[in-house]
């Protein structure tokens, strides 16, 4: 653990700094990143493409998210970025391929769902390989049910949680990540529910639409269609205040005993043997994404949260504290045994 952590704090320095020697850091040596041979990469200039890859399936927050910004930071850096979604083992396939690619041709959105499996200690990658670029949103979590389903509010729900322990089905994003712990944390409180994974955002709401789950886990952005259909509508909110924008007469978890929240923020990252000076180049180009007129439309219409960009710097230290959070409720709320 040490050592993943050192080599962090060194991304993380390497980006802010402009740190040439952290391009040697990688198994492969600054040959292969392109930092030590006083090239592109040394200038921070980027010669070919660069390939964003959307860990999940299309029209999921990330993917919007992904889509949105790649045409912002394209224009500041003078290369097309092209966004491919690959889905599966909550997010672990898409950043697999992320770092098997060149690491000054590849970058990544990452949410919080992922970095729950690294601590989980499940992930096909370590915090190590990647590098901090910029977090470009952040919003809470909740609880949704089918308006022509058979709970209608909270009171229901709860209810049937609580005298049907782990007989209602919530649709989830995969096992051990955010879902899973929010999950954990409401079975603290007496409602014990029954988690169903699904690899695409379609089949999450597909099996709340069709009855296979009672309620699906996730954000105000990812299910607007569904809720501007009279589809969905929240019942629970894990929050200690109401969510501006979010109509409904809904619960908040703080109300239930629930004390600790992590949301849902994403973020993009690249190989850590991304040469430094290319780190800092997109990390700058990443703060055009906060100003972007579509950006901030997306924002808003997606109830995101204020303040939820950061740049490396700052993104790397969360990203640092969020893991340590994660564990801790992780282990709290027995999800990580």
């Amino acid at each position: 653990m040490g050592n993943t952590r050192e080599r962090w704090v060194a991304a993380v320095s390497a980006v802010a700094l402009g740190v040439a020697a952290f391009a040697g850091c990688g198994d492969t040596g600054g040959e292969k990143s392109g930092g030590g041979g006083g090239g592109a990469g040394a200038s921070g200039e980027f010669k070919r493409p660069i390939t964003m890859v959307v860990p999940f399936g299309p029209g999921v927050g990330s993917d919007q998210a992904a889509r949105l910004s790649a045409p912002v930071i394209e224009k500041e850096i003078g290369q097309e970025i092209p966004v491919v979604n690959v889905p599966g083992a909550t997010g672990n396939t898409g950043m697999t391929k992320m770092l098997q690619g060149p690491p000054e041709q590849s970058l990544a959105i990452m949410p919080a769902d992922t970095l729950a499996t690294v601590v989980a200690g499940t992930s096909s990658f370590q915090l190590d390989e990647v590098a901090p670029v910029c977090r470009i949103s952040n919003a809470p979590s909740s609880l949704w049910v089918n308006t022509k389903g058979k709970y209608k509010d909270w009171d229901a729900l709860g209810k049937a949680a609580k005298e049907n322990p782990g007989e209602v089905a919530v649709a989830t994003v995969g096992k051990g990540g955010i879902d899973d712990i929010a999950l954990g944390s409401l079975e603290q409180q007496g409602f014990k529910f029954r988690a169903v994974p699904f690899a695409e955002g379609s089949e999450r709401k597909g099996a709340v639409l069709s009855g296979d789950t009672e309620a699906i886990f996730e954000q105000a952005g990812d299910v607007k269609e569904n809720v501007d259909a009279g589809q969905f509508k929240p019942v629970l909110l894990f929050a200690d205040k109401k969510q501006e924008g979010l109509e409904g007469d809904y619960t908040l978890a703080s109300e239930l005993g629930v004390e600790e929240f992590l949301d849902q923020w994403r973020g993009i990252f690249a190989n850590s043997e991304m040469a430094p000076e290319q780190l800092k180049t997109l990390s700058d180009a990443c703060s055009k994404v906060e100003q972007d007129p579509k950006f901030d439309e997306f924002r808003k219409k997606a109830l995101e949260l204020e303040g939820g960009f950061m740049d490396s710097e700052e993104y790397g230290k969360f990203v640092k504290d969020e893991q340590t959070k994660i564990k801790d409720l992780g282990a709290k709320y027995g999800v990580f045994k």
